[in-house]
């Protein structure tokens, strides 16, 4: 009988669970993005423009998960920003200084200075995640350099949760951030061939290809929500999104190249801060 890595290995190669394979191959670095060749491909359409209704039932949103932390309204003192993309809407982000100080600092100062201003995204991918480049003048961040994963067990990697993109270490979060877009039953279309097939549970998956340590009963909690568990505990979740699910899918169906890379390019126009009163 085949061990738990070889079949975790099986499964990658067989394409069988074609998520995961796009976390393996396409790691979230700002450091490891290409340039992007004009014409690179011929086969590519215009962008869209939002045309998805928008669910107001969004499980994120829903009054079950506002009695969540990460999840809860903003209220007087909390820090939001929106993030406005070009051409296809605002999404507006709610974020945790007190469990991502220097994340949440990094950012902010980035912002008020413009300097997220006409980047680009350099990365998207469909079911999972927008990732945007480095802020204009920064390859690393307000500090002179890269700095550590903050993680704390109140903020998981869920559905709309903004994150550090780094190196593939920890140290190397510099200015690049991404959104995670991942819905519940993706992965709940994850978890069900890996059971069937290879008689494995998706947690035992998640240990043996990242490392990763969450029961079954702490997947249920993806399962409602969405998200990206294979990042808890090794990503920095620094904000959540609380309006703007629609602008987020929109931009996930957006065409791009072999390597992810939105072409035409998707642009952010500009990121606001506001402290709520």
């Amino acid at each position: 009988m085949r061990g738990r890595k070889e079949i975790g290995t099986t499964v990658k190669r067989t394409g069988m669970l074609l998520l995961m394979v796009a976390v393996c191959l396409l790691t979230i670095s700002c450091g490891k993005a290409k340039p992007e060749q004009n014409g690179e491909n011929s086969d590519v359409t215009e962008t869209p423009t939002p045309t998805r209704y928008y669910n107001s039932k969004e499980p994120t949103l829903s009054e079950e998960a506002k009695t969540f932390y990460q999840f809860e309204e903003p209220a007087a003192g909390d820090i939001v920003v929106t993030i406005q993309f070009k051409k296809y809407g605002k999404i507006t982000i709610k974020l945790f200084p007190k469990e991502a100080p220097k994340a949440v600092e990094n950012f902010v100062t980035l912002a008020k200075q413009g300097c997220y201003e006409n980047s680009k995204l350099t990365r998207v991918i469909a079911d999972y995640l927008i990732q945007s480049s480095n802020a204009q003048g920064y390859t690393s961040s307000i500090y002179g350099g890269g700095f550590a994963v903050e993680t704390s067990s109140e903020l998981r990697p869920v559905r709309g949760a903004l994150c550090m993109a780094d190196a593939g270490e920890d140290g190397t979060n510099t200015s690049s951030f991404y959104i995670v877009a991942t819905k519940a039953g993706v992965l709940r279309g994850l978890s069900d061939p890996l059971d069937a097939r290879y008689q494995m549970s998706f947690s035992d998956y998640l240990k043996e290809a990242y490392n990763t340590s969450l029961s079954e009963k702490e997947l249920d909690f993806y399962y409602t929500y969405g998200g990206a568990p294979w990042l808890y505990g090794h990503q920095t979740v620094f904000g959540q999104v609380i309006d703007g699910f629609e602008v987020l899918d929109t931009i996930c169906e957006a065409k791009v190249t072999s390597k992810c890379v939105p072409n035409p390019g998707i642009f952010i126009e500009n990121i606001t801060v506001k402290t709520i009163e």
